[in-house]
Parts: structure tokens; C-alpha cells; sequence
């Protein structure tokens, strides 16, 4: 096996790790664990994350509009909707992306609204029924 090179930079330890297979490596690994508190949108939950703004649709290669959706997710035991959300719809299919960017943008104002720093621009009520009631 080999070695894993140390590195002066961040830069540099990213270059290497592209052009290497970490499986080479696998014996200097260490174990990790982390957290991930994924906040998928209730509202859209098929959306699909993408690096950067394709030409046509992914997944059917027809052209895509820009689009502005609302977020909707649990947050700390209650719902949350974020408005003015940017997207992509493919036009034919309707299948919908967000750029990592935006992603980003969300995860920060949903950081922000746990921390309580943030007050929302705006509260609705939402009645809640149950399917029992149509018995």
C-alpha cells in the first residue's frame, strides 16, 4: 500500500486526491463519523442537487426554465417554508433541480432560524385534520 503524502494546502491535498485512488490508501484511513441533518423539501422531495446550471435536463435532455419554488422542511420539531426559492423545471417532464449553491444558501438560513437569530417575514396557520373525521 501506499503512503498518503502530507500536504501544505488544502489545494494541494484536493489536486491528489483527484488524480488518486483513495482504495490505495485504504490501510492509513482513519474512521469517521459525522452528523448529516439532510432538510429535504416536503414540497419537492424528488428535487435533485446539481454543481452547476446545465444546458439541457439531465435526466431527458430537453430544455429547462428557471423556475421559483417554496421550501418546505421540519426544523427543530416544526415545519418551516422558505420563499423565493430558485430552481430549474424541465419544460416537457417537469423534473426539478436546484443548484448546490442555492442549496448552500438554504442550509445557512436554516442554521441561522435554529439559532433563533432569524425572525421570519411572515407566519401562517395551517389547519390540520384528521382522515378520521370522514368516517
Amino acid at each position: 500500500m501506499s503512503e498518503i503524502p502530507g500536504f501544505k494546502t488544502v489545494e494541494e491535498e484536493i489536486e491528489f486526491w483527484e488524480t488518486h485512488d483513495s482504495a490505495d490508501y485504504w490501510g492509513e484511513m482513519e474512521e469517521a463519523k459525522f452528523e448529516v441533518d439532510l432538510h429535504q423539501n416536503l414540497l419537492h422531495p424528488r428535487m435533485i442537487t446539481l454543481t452547476r446550471r446545465p444546458e439541457h435536463c439531465p435526466r431527458c435532455g430537453n430544455d429547462l426554465d428557471d423556475a421559483v419554488i417554496e421550501h418546505v422542511a421540519r426544523s427543530c420539531g416544526h415545519l418551516l417554508m422558505i420563499r423565493d426559492v430558485p430552481a430549474l423545471r424541465c419544460q416537457r417532464a417537469g423534473h426539478e433541480y436546484i443548484l448546490e449553491k442555492t442549496l448552500d444558501r438554504l442550509e445557512r438560513l436554516l442554521e441561522i432560524e435554529n439559532t433563533e437569530k432569524l425572525q421570519p417575514a411572515e407566519i401562517i396557520h395551517i389547519p390540520v385534520f384528521s382522515l378520521n373525521m370522514a368516517a
